[in-house]
């Protein structure tokens, strides 16, 4: 992965873990709840993030949700605005974003399903068990 300068605040409350670990492909990982007191942050960290991702042109980034118990429908929308943000992109900038989620979670499954049909060419959905 290449180095980069822009930085990804993590997030660390009593509700929401949110991290960037120095992991090969660029990942972002969260646990928790996410609700409406977490939206601002989450939006913070998805545009670092999707700046990170661009100045280390990467071609696909990872984000866990195995952790994540729970998240409204307005913190979820930030999501869908960070793939629109990409879908706008030239192609050649473009990058896949692979989500994890727990098979033990159906809502994961339904929310992310969802989420896959507005960027079918980008989004790419890997289940498993909770790490």
């Amino acid at each position: 992965m290449n180095e980069s300068s822009t930085s990804v605040q993590s997030i660390d409350t009593e509700e929401l873990r949110v991290d960037v670990p120095e992991v090969s492909p660029l990942t972002i990982r969260f646990a928790g709840s996410a609700d409406t007191r977490s939206l601002g942050a989450i939006e913070n960290v998805l545009a670092r993030f999707h700046e990170r991702a661009l100045e280390a042109a990467v071609t696909e980034v990872v984000v866990d949700f195995r952790g994540l118990f729970f998240i409204n429908s307005s913190c979820f929308k930030a999501f869908v605005v960070w793939l629109g943000h990409v879908q706008d992109l030239e192609q050649s900038k473009q990058y896949r974003i692979r989500f994890l989620q727990d098979d033990d979670k159906p809502w994961q499954k339904r929310s992310l399903g969802a989420l896959s049909c507005f960027a079918v060419d980008l989004v790419l959905i890997e289940s498993s068990s909770a790490a």
